[in-house]
């Protein structure tokens, strides 16, 4: 027999013994973890108790008939619709969002920018509400309010529009203004044919069929307009 046919001792003599002790080993996990597995139910988790969704915190009706402040509201559509009749006085403050030309906007002004947020904010504007500027404000809450504490979506038909941008236009000519924001200066430019609205102080006897109204919820979640009226003018058309 020659030199060459005969085995060579190993230069790593460890390694075969541990590399058996690593493949039992992952074996030995490998049958734990499947005693584990094979001990769950195969059925689906538990379903949890049912959430409703928060309370908006506002109410808004098609105004269907108003005369002298005696109005009928209806809300829903076919065999969901609810009607009620509400008597408003000189006593209710009533803010009217109405249509303006854009030249009609004079700075300074509180712009709501109101859409329908999502995660990519590709959103489609649907509204911009200005208002007066108080001669106090807060820039640091949710939405900077146009009056009451509605920041102009409240009559929309559709529930997930808010206010995406909230701010004060500090300057604008037309086209092009400066904001101020919470988080510091910004601008915005609106083209012509933007749905441009311009919140005013109105009556009872302002609010005609047709409108869109919102009001703040009370006791008992029933609409309360004590706390303001706002009304979309023609909305409901």
């Amino acid at each position: 027999m020659t030199e060459s046919a005969i085995p060579r001792p190993s230069r790593y003599p460890w390694l075969v013994p541990a590399a058996l002790v690593l493949a039992l080993s992952a074996i030995l996990v490998s049958v734990v973890l499947f005693a584990r597995e094979s001990g769950k139910s195969d059925a689906p988790p538990a379903v949890g108790e049912f959430q409703h969704p928060p309370a908006l915190g506002y109410l808004a009706y098609d105004v269907e008939r108003a005369e002298n402040g005696a109005i009928k509201l209806t809300t829903g559509a076919a065999q969901q619709t609810v009607s009620i009749d509400l008597q408003l006085n000189a006593s209710h403050r009533v803010w009217l969002l109405e249509p303006v030309a854009i030249a009609d906007l004079k700075a300074p002004l509180i712009v709501n920018v109101i859409s329908i947020p999502n995660e990519v904010r590709n959103y489609t504007i649907k509204l911009l509400a200005f208002a007066a500027v108080p001669p106090s404000i807060n820039l640091d809450g949710p939405f900077i309010p146009i009056a009451d504490g509605f920041a102009g979506y409240e009559p929309s038909r559709e529930i997930t529009e808010r206010a995406v941008v909230s701010a004060i236009l500090e300057t604008f000519d037309g086209r092009n203004g400066v904001t101020n924001t919470s988080t510091g200066p910004g601008t915005i430019y609106i083209d012509p044919g933007a749905p441009v609205r311009l919140l005013r102080s109105g009556s009872p006897s302002d609010i005609k069929p047709g409108d869109r109204v919102a009001f703040h919820t009370g006791a008992g979640g029933k609409p309360d307009p004590s706390q303001g009226v706002l009304v979309l003018t023609g909305g409901a058309r």
